[in-house]
């Protein structure tokens, strides 16, 4: 008998226990992972719409759970929306995620190397911003197949050799894991950048 296969979940998850931005991106972010990690041959044809929104909704998550922390540091109020069209616009949360990192490395006056590095990882994660938000402009279209109109259909029945509409997962999961850091540890970071500042 196989240990693993023996061993019962724990089927009953407290809810409220998990009620933090970094909470949810980190469970947004293991989901992502899990399931490239266990897709073999052509499964991926029937999970592309939910791994896509997955990758999406984690960038959504990563980036409201660093402005609330930045804005803190750089003591400039994020434009963050949390009702309507504009609340799901990773777009928008991307560039006021970038006003907050340059507003404090200005004002911590940051390392060289680090901004160096920033903005390395900056450009993989503006490049997967732009392949998201221009498939899923507000978080429906990888979640229905049509808009929120309810009639007009989100992927335009297209010819084959129209590739406005094609995701290349190989392509995406390598911008993602370069593009997950930057999200994941600018927090991280931005610390580093406050302690190196204070020693000076």
């Amino acid at each position: 008998m196989n240990l693993i296969n023996s061993i019962e979940l724990n089927y009953d998850q407290k809810l409220t226990y998990k009620s933090e931005w970094w909470r949810y991106f980190g469970e947004y972010q293991y989901s992502v992972d899990m399931l490239f990690k266990s897709i073999t041959g052509g499964e991926i044809t029937v999970i592309s719409l939910p791994l896509a929104f997955l990758i999406r909704h984690t960038l959504e998550l990563g980036y409201k759970m660093n402005l609330i922390e930045l804005e803190k540091v750089s003591e400039i109020k994020a434009k963050i929306e949390y009702k309507g069209k504009s609340a799901h616009r990773i777009d928008d949360l991307h560039r006021e995620f970038d006003i907050q990192m340059k507003a404090i490395f200005e004002k911590f006056k940051a390392d060289k190397n680090i901004v160096k590095q920033y903005n390395n990882l900056n450009s993989k994660l503006t490049t997967l911003k732009k392949q998201i938000h221009k498939l899923d402009e507000l978080s429906y279209a990888f979640r229905y197949p049509v808009k929120n109109d309810g009639i007009t259909p989100n992927f335009d029945n297209k010819g084959v050799e129209d590739k406005d509409d094609v995701i290349n997962f190989k392509e995406l999961k390598e911008l993602y894991d370069d593009s997950i850091l930057l999200i994941k540890y600018s927090t991280d970071v931005v610390n580093k950048i406050i302690n190196d500042y204070g020693n000076k």
